[in-house]
């Protein structure tokens, strides 16, 4: 009697031991995948960020290409070019190798304009007209704010040569002129522009003509 007891005893625990041994492999096993999981996560992530840098380096070379050749071909031509270099805050003037102008600007505006023109691709725009004078009139709304009543003749609310002495309008809503008239506050002023001081504005509004090609950087 008592050795068949020990025998069914020996059994049970040979049947816990391996339930045991099964339980034990099987969170192994599970651990094994866990870990090749992750192991597999990082590398796609590593892959995954390793073509989006790719992608925007091609866009970069591809970006600097064009600008390399609307450079060259404006060393080809005769005929004065603008170089705009919004890293550096720098604009140039020349014709074929020769530097007309060099100067810093300001840009000035609404802060989402001028991040408009801060996130613009590096392109070739042109210049669309320029004008000389920069007449300017007071709106209503600032009378109002001031507390007057607004005049009825619009030769009261002139100010001449408000942003200097003309401007130049390129592509992509881009503006070329001098400062803005102390008279004229800053919440006033609805568009973003590129501001020269007067000796700088004054040489290229002689030197700039509608189809006056602009390299943007």
């Amino acid at each position: 009697m008592p050795g068949r007891a020990s025998r069914f005893l020996a059994a049970v625990a040979t049947v816990f031991a391996g339930v045991a041994i099964v339980r034990l492999s099987d969170a192994v096993g599970k651990k094994e995948l866990l870990r090749a999981g992750h192991e597999v996560a990082v590398e796609y992530e590593a892959m995954q960020a390793e073509s989006a840098a790719l992608s925007q380096a091609n866009a970069r070379l591809a970006e600097d290409r064009a600008f390399l050749a609307d450079r060259i071909a404006s060393l080809s031509k005769r005929e004065p070019y603008l170089v705009i270099d919004r890293k550096a805050s720098r604009l140039t003037l020349a014709v074929l190798d020769k530097t007309l102008l060099e100067t810093g600007y300001r840009v000035r505006g609404p802060e989402d304009a001028r991040e408009a023109l801060a996130s613009l691709p590096r392109s070739t725009l042109e210049v669309l007209g320029k004008r000389t004078g920069t007449d300017w009139y007071k709106p209503d709304w600032l009378y109002r704010l001031e507390g007057v009543e607004p005049p009825a003749d619009s030769a009261q609310r002139l100010v001449p040569n408000a942003f200097g002495a003309g401007e130049i309008f390129l592509g992509g809503d881009i503006v070329i002129h001098g400062p803005a008239s102390e008279s004229i506050p800053a919440e006033a002023v609805d568009h973003s522009y590129i501001e020269l001081d007067d000796a700088a504005l004054k040489t290229l509004l002689d030197a700039a003509k509608p189809g006056t090609r602009v390299l943007i950087r």
